[in-house]
Formats: C-alpha cells, structure tokens, sequence
C-alpha cells in the first residue's frame, strides 16, 4: 500500500508536502505555455540578472518580468493571479505558521546539452533561518508546480532537522563538492508529480534537482520568504536579485490580476517599495548630472586639467 502524500501541516517534520491537483488542467496548460513561450525569449535575449544562457542551462529567473509578456499582457496576469491564487497560498501559510512575502517565480527546464543529475545541498541562507518564529521551516519555501509530468525533484526527508550526517557530508560538502553529484545518497526520495501538482519544501533539507536532455522538464517554481527573514536581510544586505524586482511599481502591473492575488503581491510591494524608489532616485539624479554635463561640451570621464 502507497503510503499517502505529507499535506503542508506536516512540513515542519517531514521537510516537504505534496499538494496534488494545485492547478486543474486548463490552468497548468496555459501556464506550460506561457513558461515555453518566455524560455523562447530568453534564449533569444536573457535579462541580466538572470544566469548565463547556453546548452547547460536549465532554470530561468523572474518569469514575470513584464519585459517577457509586453505583446501579451493577459499571459502576465494569468501567470500573477495563478502565483496569488488562494489555495497556493492557504497551503504555504498552513506549512509555514507565520507571516511571508512573495519572493520570486523561476522556471526549470531540461538542458539542450548533455543530461546531468543536479547536486545535493542545502540552500545556504545563513543567519535569516535563525530570525524566524518557527526555525524548523527555515527563512522561506519553495514551490515546485509541475507543468508536465516530473520525477525531476529529490530530497532527502527530515533532513531539515539536524546538520549532515556523516554520509552525507562525504557526498554534499566533502573534497570540495567533488562527490555532490553522487546517486548513493541514503534516504533520498524522488517526487513523482503529474501536471498541476505542487511540492512544497524547506531550503533547509538535502535536495537536488535532475536534468536530462531526453526527458521533457517545464516546473514552475514559486519562492517565498518569511517576513522576518526579509527584515533581517534587507537590514543587514540590502535588496538581492531575488527582491529587486521594481517593475511591480509600473503603472497598471496588476490590471487584471484577482483582488486575492493582488493582496499577497502587494505586500510585497509595501515591503520592498520604498526601497525600490530610493534607487531609482539615486539613479534619477545621476543621469541627470550625466546629461547636464554632456550638453555642456565635457566629458565626464575624463579629468579636468591641471
């Protein structure tokens, strides 16, 4: 007998939950369509904060950057109202018991180069784990929504818990990563999730991900962090490129997007607003300096002589 999926109330002792159905059929679809349409376009033209474009490269940061939906702005906010949609977020909130903000959408997808199998680690978010109400659950969670079938996702349950055993110190860390990519981890499991499913998980515990040419890979990932570890980073390290996302400040971003999904994106933009306009003032009073001092005949770069 299968023993059943742990639901998002037992993610503090399991290290992740399974919620199956998170999307209906006609949601996933649109949504895998969406994704393939703007992995097209980041091929062709990658934003720079993203990673590197190549044959190696498998997950793509900041799906709702508007810069991906500008001829089609209805697949921004279908892709914003399913991010928001109440259940997504009635189940983070049953996993994490305290207050979290939207933090960053991403896409994974198998490479057009050579297949490898990802390595195993634990996301290192230092000090922001420690800051929370509940520390089991770390600084945030991860959400991995399939859009296609997947058995792309492996973790190692519990493992949040407790630091490396031996073991697997010898496979994560030891010799410098060499033995990372290792397929001996003891107690791995691998998540079989159909279209519309989500897998909730903790940064904190043992995980990896696959990629292989030959298998089809389209999972959407939502990442959010716990109000208090966004407090603790931004006083300590500033925004991230995680956080810097100031186009929420457009005019119109959220036209079309459900009045739920709205309120769980705007709080994020309460929280980080401010921030964002402080740069883009700094960066308004210097390329105004910039242009006054072109039109006056000099060059800036240069220093004035002596």
């Amino acid at each position: 007998m299968v023993a059943p999926d742990p639901g998002p109330e037992s993610l503090r002792d399991t290290s992740y939950a399974v919620v199956r159905g998170m999307f209906d059929q006609a949601t996933t679809e649109r949504l895998a369509a969406i994704c393939d349409r703007v992995l097209t376009q980041w091929r062709r033209a990658p934003r720079s904060d993203n990673p590197p474009a190549g044959p190696q490269a498998n997950y793509m940061r900041h799906v709702n950057d508007p810069d991906y939906h500008r001829d089609h702005p209805d697949d921004l906010s279908f892709l914003l109202d399913a991010l928001g949609s109440p259940k997504l977020v009635a189940s983070i909130q049953t996993a994490l018991q305290e207050d979290f903000l939207f933090a960053l959408a991403s896409l994974y997808f198998n490479p057009t180069g050579e297949s490898e199998d990802g390595f195993w680690h634990k996301d290192k978010i230092g000090e922001e784990a420690n800051v929370s109400k509940v520390p089991e659950t770390g600084a945030g969670l991860q959400i991995q929504i399939a859009l296609g079938p997947t058995e792309d996702l492996e973790l190692v349950p519990g493992s949040h818990l407790r630091d490396y055993t031996e073991e697997e110190h010898a496979i994560c860390i030891a010799d410098d990563g060499l033995h990372n990519r290792s397929n001996e981890m003891a107690g791995a499991l691998r998540l079989s999730l159909e279209p519309g499913d989500a897998a909730l998980f903790t940064q904190l515990c043992i995980h990896r991900g696959r990629y292989h040419t030959d298998i089809l890979r389209r999972t959407l990932m939502l990442s959010v962090k716990k109000r208090a570890a966004a407090e603790h980073s931004m006083r300590h390290r500033g925004l991230d490129y995680a956080c810097d996302q100031p186009w929420f400040l457009l005019p119109g971003y959220l036209d079309g997007v459900s009045p739920e999904a709205q309120s769980f994106f705007q709080e994020f933009i309460d929280f980080y607003g401010p921030r964002w306009k402080a740069r883009l003032t700094e960066m308004i009073k210097y390329s105004s300096l910039m242009l006054a001092m072109l039109e006056s005949g000099e060059n800036p770069f240069l220093d004035p002589p002596r």
